[in-house]
């Protein structure tokens, strides 16, 4: 047991050590997400918009402005934690291997990169959360942070399997944008007003955003609608789990007496 925690610690600093050297996504984080959230702020218009939340049954009327706020930070934290996910497993994906065929065991490897994800979205929900607020005050801003988290999670998780699946950065790094642009696009009540297609719900952010939007003009209850966005983290997770299992099947061969 005691080894075991110490190779999920050692793996859990490397981990986030390796997020905090990869420069590109902290730029992002310091520049790109309080920069979208105020030129939507400065550029997009305020009149008054309803529209109708099909997962919680409710109707809601709000600013255009605030609303193009929220859609664009859901699309700014979900393109950050699936690039940063993403890049952590890529890059480390050849040493991992080395390690397990070393004996590290691979449990330990993968989780880090989970609890790695959980602290990466634990940091970058409180500091987009805290940039909505300085725009305006929320009305439920616990909802508006538990729908962030959410749509963290499931990009997040995306990120860790396509960190496995894909062959080089530039495929993850189109994967991640055009899956959160699609996405968002689809879920914004002002990009798509009638939001009536069929399979909209089976997107990774149609609960969270429909929840975020809601929690942040009405005071109806959305934690259960954010957290439709967690099967799709659970399985992503275990995606990866598989997809590492499978890359590393004949080291373990090899080390059989």
């Amino acid at each position: 047991m005691k080894h075991q925690w110490t190779a999920f610690t050692v793996a859990l600093g490397f981990t986030l050590t390796g997020h905090l050297r990869n420069r590109l996504a902290m730029s992002m984080i310091a520049f790109f997400i309080p920069t979208w959230i105020y030129l939507v702020r400065a550029t997009a218009l305020s009149k008054d918009i309803s529209f109708r939340s099909s997962a919680l049954h409710i109707d809601v009327v709000a600013s255009m402005n605030r609303t193009i706020q929220v859609s664009s930070a859901l699309h700014a934290v979900t393109v950050i934690a699936g690039f940063m996910m993403f890049m952590a497993t890529f890059s480390a994906r050849e040493m991992d291997l080395r390690l397990v065929l070393a004996g590290y065991p691979r449990l330990q490897l993968l989780s880090a990169k989970v609890v790695a994800l959980f602290v990466v979205t634990a940091l970058l929900t409180g500091y987009t959360l805290a940039l909505l607020w300085i725009s305006w005050p929320l009305t439920q801003p616990f909802g508006v942070a538990v729908a962030l988290g959410a749509a963290i999670l499931a990009y997040g998780g995306l990120g860790i399997m396509a960190g496995y699946l894909l062959r080089n950065e530039l495929e993850g790094f189109f994967v991640v944008v055009m899956a959160t642009l699609i996405d968002v696009g689809m879920q914004s009540p002002v990009s798509n007003p009638a939001a009536d297609q069929v399979w909209l719900s089976a997107l990774p952010l149609y609960g969270p955003a429909q929840a975020a939007l809601t929690a942040s003009f009405t005071h109806a209850a959305t934690a259960g609608c954010a957290g439709r966005a967690l099967p799709w983290f659970l399985a992503t997770t275990l995606m990866a789990l598989l997809l590492f299992c499978l890359r590393t099947r004949h080291y373990h061969r090899q080390r059989r007496p």
